[in-house]
Order: structure tokens, then C-alpha cells, then sequence
């Protein structure tokens, strides 16, 4: 190799890293404006279905002279735990859907944040929109028939923590093979 060859690397190298540099930045951008598009799209989603929610509420309106158009079942505390989590959910998937709209992609700190920041308040939102679901069926149902009314509650309420654990699955599959060198315990979990 010769002497200028030597010189040149070091050009080249600085080249090629900036290169990779806006390269990464590009599919960062690219990255995040999809994950924005999908956020906002099922925040609206989730939004839409709580404002539903709120409207036609479970067991209806009276009709009985004094109390026309108050809810039938206000004095019940699941009643009062369904309009506290759907108004929880439609609150933050729609700050979910603000931030989506008023995002700037410029900064890189900034994006790793606003995902990260996104992403609780979008869970925050499944879980609210699934304890108002479960709250507002355990409502009607529990006066008729209450180990139904329970065991909704119970799957309702289960499946956002089943989901968060299948959406860790390969991360728990990584953590029981390196940090505890237990292969056994990686292999029932490939199994599963």
C-alpha cells in the first residue's frame, strides 16, 4: 500500500460514515413517520370507540318522570368505574393523537421519546378501554348472572397483560438463556 493510499483511507473513512450517518437518519424518519401514522390511526380508533361508549351507556336512560334522561344505573360503583376508565381512555388516546399530529422529526432525542412517551399512553389507553368494557358489562350482567359478569370481568381485564407478556416473549426467551444459562427453561418457551 502506498504512502498517498495511506493518506486517503482516513477521507474515505469520513465519507462512508456520513454516508451511513444520513442513510440512518433517513430510515429513522422513514420509521417514525409509519409508527405515527399507525399510532394515530388506532388512537383515533380507540377514541371513537370510548366517545361511543360514553353515549350509549350500559342499561340505557330512564324514562320515569323526574329522573327522564339520567342514567339507569348511576348509583352502582361499576356504573361510576366505567365512565372514570372510558373517560381515562378517550383522554389519552387523544393526547396520543395530538402529539402524532404536532411530532417534528428533526431531532433524535426527541423521536426516542415521543415513541417511548407514545407507547405508554397508548397502553394506558388499551387498559382503560379494556377496564370499561369489563366494568360496563359487569354492570348489566351481574344483577341477572354474576359468575358470568365475573368471569368477563377476569378475561377483560387479563388480556392486556397477556398480550404485554406474548409482545415480550422473545426478549423472556433471551433473558432465561444468557442470564441464567437455564436452556431448559428457552427450550419450553421455543416450545410454547
Amino acid at each position: 500500500m502506498s504512502k498517498a493510499d495511506e493518506e486517503a483511507t482516513p477521507y474515505y473513512d469520513q465519507v462512508a460514515r456520513k454516508k451511513i450517518i444520513v442513510k440512518s437518519k433517513q430510515e429513522i424518519k422513514s420509521l417514525t413517520a409509519t409508527y405515527t401514522k399507525n399510532t394515530s390511526l388506532v388512537a383515533i380508533l380507540i377514541a371513537s370507540i370510548t366517545f361511543a361508549a360514553a353515549f350509549t351507556l350500559p342499561g340505557g336512560y330512564s324514562n320515569n318522570s323526574g329522573t327522564e334522561g339520567l342514567p339507569v344505573l348511576v348509583r352502582k360503583a361499576a356504573f361510576k368505574a366505567f365512565l372514570i376508565s372510558d373517560t381515562l381512555a378517550m383522554c389519552s388516546s387523544l393526547a396520543v393523537a395530538f402529539i402524532c399530529i404536532l411530532t417534528r422529526w428533526e431531532d433524535l432525542k426527541f423521536l426516542l421519546y415521543y415513541i417511548s412517551f407514545t407507547k405508554k399512553l397508548m397502553w394506558f389507553a388499551y387498559m382503560a378501554t379494556t377496564v370499561a368494557f369489563a366494568t360496563g358489562l359487569y354492570t348489566v350482567v351481574e344483577p341477572c348472572i354474576p359468575w358470568l359478569a365475573i368471569l368477563i370481568c377476569i378475561l377483560s381485564i387479563g388480556l392486556p397483560f397477556l398480550t404485554y407478556l406474548l409482545g415480550k416473549w422473545p426478549t423472556l426467551k433471551l433473558y432465561y438463556r444468557f442470564k441464567f444459562n437455564l436452556a431448559h427453561i428457552a427450550n419450553l418457551l421455543d416450545v410454547v
